[in-house]
């Protein structure tokens, strides 16, 4: 199975322009292997993206064997500005740094690059960075090539306002406050699936 981006489209309040990172996830994929992860950089305007036209390296997640059911998990962070995602990036590396050198006995270098991608996959997952987040469950015998949507909600509760930052009136603030609930959808994410 090979599964690719094909087109990202997130909605207020994430439908902004800037870097995105995408987790994408392969729950189960066959015995013995819990989970696949792959982390993506991508770039939004408006909170859109195509890769139509993207060239394979910036499109392709997985190229994996399924047996039996397994999942797909999406988690999006939201839109940031060059400085704002740098600025994650340290954080995630300062963080996964730190898990890992609780692994440093003497090991097969193996063991330790595969716990060390594990216990940075946690990491990853537990930030609190990844705002909306989709699955899917599937099953091997019934894969057929395609597109598949996964719908992405939101992980928390967000207020959101439209006006400057700056002073203003309490009241008038109050009321131009948005409320995004937690669980509401906020976009959608297609992939391609061929099958092998």
């Amino acid at each position: 199975m090979l599964l690719k981006l094909h087109q990202v489209s997130l909605e207020a309040p994430l439908n902004q322009t800037g870097q995105c990172l995408i987790l994408a996830e392969l729950i189960l994929p066959r015995k013995g292997i819990a989970r696949k992860a792959a982390l993506k950089e991508l770039s939004l305007s408006k909170g859109k993206r195509s890769f139509a036209r993207a060239p394979f390296y910036e499109t392709a997640l997985f190229k994996e064997k399924v047996d039996g059911r397994f999942g797909i998990k999406l988690s999006v962070s939201p839109p940031l500005k060059n400085p704002e995602l740098n600025q994650f990036l340290k954080r995630l590396l300062a963080t996964s740094m730190g898990s890992a050198s609780n692994l440093l006995q003497p090991s097969f270098i193996k063991d330790l690059v595969d716990e060390a991608s594990d216990q940075l996959g946690d990491r990853i997952l537990d930030d609190e960075s990844f705002i909306a987040t989709g699955g899917l469950e599937l099953d091997s015998e019934s894969l057929a090539s395609g597109k598949i949507t996964l719908a992405l909600k939101l992980t928390e509760t967000i207020r959101k306002s439209d006006l400057p930052p700056g002073p203003r009136d309490r009241e008038k603030g109050r009321r131009q406050r948005k409320s995004y609930r937690k669980g509401s959808t906020v976009g959608e994410v297609s992939l391609d699936l061929s099958i092998d």
